[in-house]
């Protein structure tokens, strides 16, 4: 079975934008989950954020570019936050009172756990604390 991973917003901001800190390392990270034939799955409201990110700092045409990349459907699964999901989130906002967890964190927190994504690329520090508190146990990848 391939490897299930979740690119969150920053992750493939620092993939398409070759200015960003953690660029070299998302390229390599990406390129090796290829290699290993690896499942990545998006959320309709991190690639939104991260298409509106992407044409802000590097320009539409590399927003373009991500677009394609996420319609290749081989490559790539996209899920919907439904309603149910949204509602669960707002609760877990809530709930976490001492995390510093977004909406949209917790939204992609919970589809990885409905799609049982084991791996996260993601470079926003509020992957690495929930990779160790959240009901769902994943990784962050790293090199």
């Amino acid at each position: 079975m391939s490897r299930r991973v979740f690119v969150d917003a920053s992750g493939w901001i620092a993939l398409m934008y070759e200015k960003d800190g953690h660029h070299d390392t998302a390229a390599k990270l990406y390129e090796r989950e290829l290699r290993q034939d690896s499942q990545f799955f998006i959320s309709n409201w991190t690639i939104y954020e991260a298409f509106s990110m992407i044409k802000k700092k590097a320009g539409i045409h590399q927003a373009e570019k991500l677009r394609d990349l996420v319609e290749d459907i081989n490559i790539v699964a996209a899920l919907k936050v439904d309603s149910k999901i949204e509602a669960e989130a707002v609760k877990l906002f809530w709930d976490y009172k001492d995390k510093n967890w977004g909406i949209v964190d917790i939204t992609s927190l919970l589809i990885m756990k409905k799609c049982h994504c084991q791996y996260a690329l993601a470079f926003d520090q509020h992957f690495r604390e929930a990779a160790e508190q959240f009901e769902h146990p994943f990784k962050v990848l790293e090199l």
